[in-house]
């Protein structure tokens, strides 16, 4: 290792030296020299904003700031090496460490943390276009007249990791998932064994316990992670009266200070030599410093708390502290930690982990953005002070590394996922359940296939999702996104094992996997599920087999399909590295005996009491009613269960216990038995739940929300606008603006029945279409199958018109917000694409399906498709599979799902495939030949028959088509 040391001297000079590999001391070379500092305030200011904030609002002035200061960095780096090695000796000296092609490490020496919290990082050579630290050159800080000590050995196979996360002000603080929630999710990757502790409560006292504890163990954190922020504080009164200038590590005044938590919560400023001692005495070695609050002195770059913290801890005998001098992107800090703990598993030293780590914030330089993701030279951000080097000779690598997903899709690449646990996201705080977390925990993990059931409402959905971000965020999974969620709801075509198969596969292995055939698509996912470890978790599965849609928007699965999932899940649950976790109103007897069954019931007495404390605390004005007798026999009555007392408890506001007891048990103004369900016992607590909030809405309100009974997930005040606008529509729903649907819906979404999403759009809760369908037959009796199937056809008439809308869209600049509008209400158009083809209507059938299939193109769901367009020509062919004619309605639907088809097989490379669709389509013009209006679809279909020629690179045969075609 050839070192040169960088002595910033408090004389305002610089001295360096050479210390040689194999030479015992270090030799100046040349005079001191004036270090003349070349970045401005301004500079440093620009720098600050450049790392920290830029990317908040990367546009318009904005957007032009920071491609000026990225593009100063080079020169700004060429600055500062001249002022540090200046032309004459002290550049020959950096010239020949270089020359001697080993490592090289600069070592900034200073006692005033001001000096060395500079941005020296940024140096590079005149005339090259990298920095040093990304050419070969490491770039430490030492405090002046500490030494440079031996290479010290670190005991432990296993790297121990405690993570101190100080969140003193709550909510208002820096996010608790800035950094930590990253990091423990990217820990899986590492080759090696990594025990990664969270300090709870983030106490001082509790920091002095745990690491004294583990050390009368054996079991020595090396690693001790701030995950928080630091400030100055004042810490001696005699440096109170006067300026402190530059910020000496030993010096009176303020001083490097760590935000602590006190145990009754608020914060506790802890001076970072008490931090230290604490450290010194379990013998920490290694400190990794997120703990910067910039804004304290935005003209020294925001670095000067991390060098006073950092100073002081090499002085109490740190040997070495990572810190991140700037605020640094969630990512950026998960990217640079995951790859500085592989180096020290592979048994470099901290200072070549910490390039490494460097290295790889260079190569994925992208973080997000408002503007999607954008490069960002935060490679400079991690510094690193040292006094003597840890080495970890002793780390084992636990496992080889598993062979790249790649291998599994020959010379397909895989795709990073778009997002994180989609589908994971949680309705409110997820709250308990710790007994039935273990049981899932273990059983997810030893016998592969795990079905939850229990009745609706008990919160099975809300449990796997939680689940699925445990496992997501503690290494249950090799890769956060590889918890995958598949939700089993009507109104989508691709319903059974191969709608599953596609779905993991494209979220897996990206678009490429819509090329391969079906049965290698479930051969690769299969392959995937066993040498790797994921986590599938399918909810709402009794619609499958045990309670299909009872509106058959989605018939259950034949029985040659269930018998194919159940064998599929039998060979995960034999022999599969992965686990599938399965939510279900029934045990699901017919998956076979391989499955593992846990039933659901309520919250435990001290988790329903949790509950129910975060459920009141918008409503303080039930607290009184929270000390009552009747408040424990309501408690009491629904028995744990969630939703029941998502929907009930809020009442409390206006309403005493005892009033909502004798509403749940059917004795006061609640209705009393019929298909309400409000007069039962506790197994109808749901359907009183939903009963009551439903009661307080108006009588006309009550009628006009029937409607949703047949909606699929999602209702959209804009299309219920419409719908009660048209000649067709029961007189009950007519008279009702957009406006007024969207304040109903806002009152519902207020009772709990709803939850609001965006752009006029609102969730339904899983049960509120059945009790609305409930309540529809019992207001109508006799009436109800004519006005239902009225409502049905105005329903398909309206979704035809809201998908002419959105085609346009499409077309258009609203190609965004038509995507985000097919996303969330797919179901639903799903769902009246069926009831038109179901009742050949088939001009909506096609309004419906044409956004559809573009979003469905864009999303890479050529599986869905192709189940869509079989269903069509079931509908609209002769049982002989002869077209319609081509001149009508369905004719029309015919040739736009046929063409769709043969443009996805071009898409897919499938050009015989494609040849011969567009011959058929061709065949079936020709004939019916005779009319004007089928003169453009032959041309056109001549034009497609060119393009694939062409795309085969038959020239000839392509000019011919088109010659046909004009």
């Amino acid at each position: 290792m050839q070192r040169l040391l960088v002595d910033l001297r408090s004389d305002g000079r610089v001295q360096v030296l050479s210390w040689p590999a194999g030479e015992q001391y270090p030799r100046p070379v040349g005079d001191p020299v004036e270090l003349v500092w070349p970045l401005t305030d301004d500079d440093l200011t620009d720098l600050r904003w450049y790392l920290e904030q830029y990317l908040e609002v990367p546009t318009g002035v904005y957007e032009e700031r920071g491609a000026r200061v990225a593009g100063l960095l080079p020169s700004w780096g060429e600055q500062i090496f001249t002022a540090v090695f200046p032309a004459g000796p002290a550049r020959d000296a950096y010239v020949d460490a270089r020359a001697q092609g080993g490592p090289v490490e600069i070592v900034f020496l200073s006692s005033s943390a001001q000096q060395l919290g500079r941005p020296w990082e940024l140096m590079s050579f005149p005339g090259r276009s990298v920095p040093v630290v990304l050419d070969g050159v490491a770039v430490s800080r030492n405090l002046t007249g500490a030494g440079m000590a031996k290479v010290v050995d670190v005991p432990g196979s296993r790297l121990r990791v405690l993570m101190v996360i100080s969140r003193p002000q709550g909510t208002n603080d820096v996010g608790y998932q800035m950094i930590a929630r990253p990091l423990l999710r990217r820990l899986e990757a590492v080759r090696g064994s990594v025990d990664l502790v969270v300090l709870r409560p983030p106490t001082l006292d509790r920091l002095r316990e745990v690491l004294t504890e583990a050390q009368e163990a054996g079991k020595p954190f090396q690693v001790v992670h701030f995950d928080g922020h630091g400030v100055f504080g004042q810490t001696s009164a005699t440096g109170a009266g006067g300026g402190w200038g530059p910020v000496m590590y030993d010096a009176p005044g303020p001083q490097g200070m760590l935000a602590f938590e006190k145990p009754g919560g608020g914060s506790d400023l802890v001076d970072a030599g008490r931090v230290a001692r604490v450290l010194a005495g379990a013998k920490v070695p290694v400190v990794v410093l997120n703990a910067c609050q910039s804004g304290q002195l935005e003209t020294e770059g925001g670095s000067q708390v991390e060098a006073a913290v950092a100073t002081r801890l090499l002085t109490e005998g740190c040997a070495s502290v990572v810190a991140m001098a700037y605020s640094v992107f969630a990512v950026a800090a998960a990217e640079f930690m995951t790859a500085f703990y592989e180096r020290l598993f592979a048994g470099d030293r901290v200072t070549d982990a910490v390039t490494a780590g460097r290295a790889q914030l260079k190569l994925n330089d992208k973080r997000p953005s408002l503007k999607g993701m954008l490069p960002l030279a935060d490679w400079m951000v991690p510094v690193l002070y040292t006094r003597s080097e840890a080495h970890f000779p002793d780390l084992r690598t636990a496992r080889e590394p598993a062979p790249d997903v790649g291998d599994i899709l020959t010379r397909i690449r895989q795709e990073p996922s778009t997002g994180q646990g989609h589908g994971l996201e949680p309705v409110g705080e997820f709250v308990g359940r710790d007994a039935d977390f273990y049981t899932l925990d273990t059983a997810a993990r030893l016998q592969h296939v795990v079905v939850v059931h229990g009745p609706g409402g008990t919160g099975k959905t809300e449990l796997a999702k939680a689940f699925g971000r445990w496992w997501r965020d503690t290494g249950g999974v090799e890769k956060p996104e590889w918890v995958l969620w598949h939700s089993f709801e009507p109104g989508v075509a691709s319903f059974g094992l191969d709608g599953v198969i596609t779905d993991i596969g494209l979220q897996i292995f990206g678009n490429q996997f819509a090329l391969l055939d079906d049965a290698k698509r479930q051969a690769a996912v299969e392959e995937l599920l066993t040498t790797r470890k994921l986590l599938l978790i399918w909810d709402n599965f009794e619609s499958v087999r045990e309670m299909p849609d009872p509106g058959r928007a989605t018939p259950p699965l034949p029985q040659h399909e269930q018998d194919r999932m159940r064998d599929f899940l039998t060979r995960v649950a034999v022999g599969s590295g992965s686990a599938v976790v399965i939510t279900s109103r029934t045990p699901e007897t017919w998956l076979g005996p391989d499955v593992r069954r846990i039933p659901l019931g309520g919250l435990t007495g001290k988790d329903a009491t949790a509950y129910a404390d975060q459920i009141l605390a918008p409503y303080p004005a039930a607290g009184p009613h929270r000390q009552t007798k009747a408040f424990a026999d309501l408690m009491h009555w629904l028995d744990g269960h969630p939703l029941s007392m998502r929907l009930t408890l809020p009442h409390l506001e206006t309403s005493t216990a005892q009033h909502l007891l004798r509403g749940l048990q059917g004795t006061a103004a609640l209705p009393v038995g019929g298909d309400d369900g409000t007069g039962g016992d506790r197994r109808t607590s749901l359907s009183a739940s939903i009963a009551y909030s439903f009661r307080h809405l108006s009588r006309d309100d009550q009628e006009a929300l029937t409607i949703l009974s047949l909606f699929h997930g999602v209702a959209d005040a804009h299309v219920l606008g419409a719908f009660s606008s048209l000649p067709e529509t029961p007189e009950r729903y007519c008279g009702r603006t957009e406006q007024g649907w969207a304040e109903l819906l806002k009152r519902s979404a207020y009772l709990g029945l709803l939850t609001p999403l965006e752009a006029g759009m609102f969730r339904l809760h899983p049960a509120l279409p059945t009790h609305l369908a409930a309540h529809w037959r019992t207001s109508t009796r006799s009436a109800h199958p004519d006005e239902q199937a009225a409502a049905l056809q105005a329903l398909v008439s309206v979704h035809a018109g809201f998908g002419a809308w959105l085609s346009s869209q499409l077309d258009s600049d609203g190609v965004q917000i038509a995507l985000m509008l097919i996303s969330y209400q797919q179901r639903m158009l799903g769902a009246m694409l069926g009831h038109a083809l179901a009742d050949g209507q088939w001009e909506e059938a096609q309004g419906i399906l044409q956004p559809l299939n573009e979003f469905w193109a864009n999303s890479g769901l050529g599986r869905e498709a192709q189940s869509w367009a079989d269903r069509v020509r079931l509908s609209v062919e002769t049982p002989d599979g002869t077209p319609p004619d081509l001149g009508t309605p369905a004719g029309d639907l015919w040739m736009f799902v046929a063409g769709a088809y043969a443009n996805r097989q071009i898409a897919a490379g499938q050009l015989d495939d494609a040849e011969n669709t567009y011959l058929s389509i061709l065949q079936a013009l020709e004939n019916q030949a005779g009319s004007l209006r089928q003169r453009h679809p032959i041309a056109v279909t001549y034009h497609q028959l060119g393009r694939v020629a062409q795309e085969r690179g038959r020239l000839e045969e392509a000019e011919g088509w088109y010659r046909k075609s004009l």
